[in-house]
């Protein structure tokens, strides 16, 4: 196993920020916390409530938008299509969006799903103004903000680090996001190090921020080199 010292990585700090966009998700009261513009009240022992068209809300920090949406009261379930997109601002200042064709949330495990026919797209701003974080994958499924995890063609990138991986796991407790599947692909930006790493798994941690690789690791690594200069007496 191969240990190196590692900037945060950027679809950590993606992955661990996407499922709040869809926690706490409201319960209809009335069009005055989602609002449509057709809202349909379906009765009986499964009472649901179905928005058409612009469907839209704001709670808190959390701004959704979709062309569908489905809640069902039992379940305390929401169903979204179409243009499915997701924005909240951090208590850091930092803006999170998520874009996806569809999603489905469950608000009592907290479990939920994001996906697409052409991806699914996540960035992360800093209130800085600094460059943004990027991820792309088929799917995105969380339990609750414990762990995420992203599928299919999945590639991160940043002003840190960028990666490739048909899977990205990232797990809360741990703050480490591990990279497996199609012999995946790590190259650090910026730093004490820069360079590229393929390995059968490749692991990302927080703290303290490191990178492992294991499994016939392959790559380079450069270190700024230290001026030898003297200063003229």
């Amino acid at each position: 196993m191969k240990t190196l010292p590692a900037s945060a990585a950027a679809l950590g700090l993606l992955a661990a920020a996407v499922p709040l966009l869809f926690a706490g998700a409201p319960e209809p009261v009335a069009g005055s916390v989602v609002q449509s513009q057709e809202w349909i009240v379906h009765r009986g022992a499964r009472e649901s409530e179905e928005f058409k068209g612009d469907v839209r809300y704001h709670a808190g920090p959390n701004v959704m938008r979709a062309d569908w949406a489905l809640y069902k009261h039992d379940g305390k379930t929401w169903s979204l299509k179409g243009h499915v997109r997701a924005r909240r601002t951090l208590a850091s200042g930092d803006v999170v969006t998520a874009q996806g064709e569809s999603a489905f949330y469950d608000g009592v495990s907290r479990a939920g799903w994001l996906a697409g026919k052409d991806g699914v797209f996540l960035t992360r701003q800093p209130a800085d103004g600094s460059a943004p974080d990027h991820a792309v994958a088929r799917r995105l499924d969380w339990q609750g903000e414990k762990e995420a995890v992203l599928t299919g063609g999945v590639h991160a990138f940043g002003p840190r680090l960028e990666s490739w991986s048909d899977k990205a796991r990232y797990i809360a407790a741990g703050h480490e996001t591990i990279f497996t599947g199609g012999r995946p692909v790590a190259r650090k930006l910026f730093g004490d190090w820069t360079g590229a790493l393929k390995a059968d798994e490749i692991k990302t941690y927080d703290s303290p921020r490191r990178m492992t690789a294991d499994g016939r690791v392959i790559g380079w690594i450069e270190f700024p080199k230290k001026s030898t200069a003297r200063k003229a007496p």
